[in-house]
């Protein structure tokens, strides 16, 4: 009797740890999937003319959604020469859940080819899941919580930076030099 008792509690704890373990997972996929599905019919566009390192002109696209007066997704992609550069942020209250980065080799005529790529996601500061495709680059792999996050809070610094002007003006499209 004391065995079967002791047997079951096993198993129940066991089968709580391994609940709380995929729970983080379960709340972003959520997060992500409210955030993608609201974007489809609520992304609002602007853009932002820069220049590289090499004072090579660039045009970086921003998309972002808001969903209940806060930035649920946003996503800015630009070319160079016949790369494009994509990066999805998801965030929930301010902090980022998700992330997305690709390098992506924009051909003439056969289909897109990722050359390389991350998907990473965040539970609260602490990075809980990493992926990474295509080539390496060893930077990246080093720290990429501190480097993400960082880069994260400089984007989405940006985006706030920016949204004020699009919204005031009430235009779908703005050019911000």
């Amino acid at each position: 009797m004391l065995r079967s008792f002791l047997l079951l509690v096993l198993v129940s704890v066991c089968n709580c740890l391994s609940a709380q373990r995929s729970d983080w997972r379960t709340r972003i996929d959520r997060l992500v999937e409210l955030a993608d599905s609201l974007s489809m019919v609520s992304q609002q566009t602007f853009h932002i003319n820069k220049f590289t390192s090499e004072d090579r002109p660039i045009r970086e696209t921003w998309h972002y959604t808001v969903h209940n007066g806060r930035v649920i997704i946003f996503e800015v992609h630009y070319f160079l020469d016949s790369l494009e550069f994509q990066e999805v942020y998801y965030v929930n209250r301010d902090q980022l859940v998700c992330m997305e980065q690709y390098e992506i080799l924009y051909p003439e005529q056969d289909e897109d080819r990722i050359l390389k790529g991350a998907v990473g996601f965040f539970d609260g500061l602490s990075m809980r899941q990493y992926v990474t495709m295509g080539e390496r680059s060893g930077r990246n792999e080093q720290l990429p919580s501190y480097e993400v996050i960082s880069q994260f809070k400089d984007r989405y610094r940006e985006l706030l930076t920016n949204r004020p002007l699009l919204e005031k003006k009430g235009k779908a499209v703005i050019f911000v030099p």
